[in-house]
C-alpha cells in the first residue's frame, strides 16, 4: 500500500505551506475488546486506541506548530516582521533552507501500554513512510527534554539535536524544547 504525501507540485512556496498545514497522516493503534465467557469468546464491536502518532509536512524553521494552521501563519509572519524569524515567502534563495519536511508530532501511548515498544514502532512506521513512500532523506520533531523516556527513545532511534531553537520573547518556554533531526 503506498500513502502519499499532499501533492505540493506547481505550487508557490505560500501555497505548499497552506496545503501542508491541512494535510498529516494520524496513525492509530487500537485494541479490539473481546468479551470471554464460559466457552465463547464475543467481539464486543468497540476498540480501544492505544496509541497514536501524526505525521506531516512542516517547514525546517524550528517552530513549534500549533495545532490551529491559522495561528502558525501569524506567529511565523510576526516573528518574521519583528524579529527576523523564518523566511521571506518571496526570496526564493532561502527556500532550499526552509523547504517543507517530514514532522513527527504527537506520539501518546496509554501508561497501561507504555514500556512495550510501541512508540517506538510508531516511531520506525512513519520514519519508513517518509522514506519509501514520500521520497523524503530527513525528519524532524519537538521533544521536551525534561521527558526522559521521550527523549531517550528519540535519541537511541538517531535522532540529534539540530542546536536552533524558535524562542521569540511572546513565546515562553519554548527554548526548553529541543528541535531534533534524523537522517533517514
Amino acid at each position: 500500500m503506498t500513502i502519499a504525501p499532499p501533492n505540493l507540485s506547481g505550487l508557490s512556496y505560500k501555497e505548499k505551506i497552506r496545503k501542508a498545514e491541512c494535510n498529516s497522516l494520524v496513525l492509530l493503534l487500537a485494541r479490539k475488546d473481546i468479551e470471554t465467557t464460559n466457552s465463547n469468546t464475543e467481539n464486543r464491536g468497540s476498540s480501544q486506541v492505544i496509541a497514536s502518532i501524526e505525521l506531516r509536512l512542516q517547514p525546517c524553521d524550528a517552530k513549534i506548530p500549533f495545532s490551529i494552521p491559522w495561528l502558525d501563519r501569524v506567529e511565523r509572519k510576526l516573528g518574521s516582521v519583528v524579529l527576523g524569524l523564518g523566511r521571506n515567502e518571496n526570496d526564493d534563495t532561502t527556500q532550499s533552507q526552509n523547504n517543507l519536511q517530514p514532522y513527527l508530532s504527537n506520539l501518546c501511548v496509554d501508561e497501561e501500554y507504555r514500556g512495550q515498544k510501541i512508540g517506538r514502532g510508531l516511531v520506525r512506521c512513519v520514519e519508513n513512510i517518509a522514506k519509501t513512500n514520500w521520497g523524503y532523506k530527513r525528519m524532524y520533531l519537538h521533544v521536551d527534554e525534561d521527558n526522559p523516556a521521550a527523549l531517550n527513545l528519540y535519541k537511541s532511534e538517531g535522532y540529534r539535536d539540530v542546536g536552533h531553537r524558535w524562542n521569540p520573547f511572546w513565546s515562553g518556554g519554548a527554548s526548553e524544547i529541543g528541535y531534533y533531526v534524523k537522517t533517514l
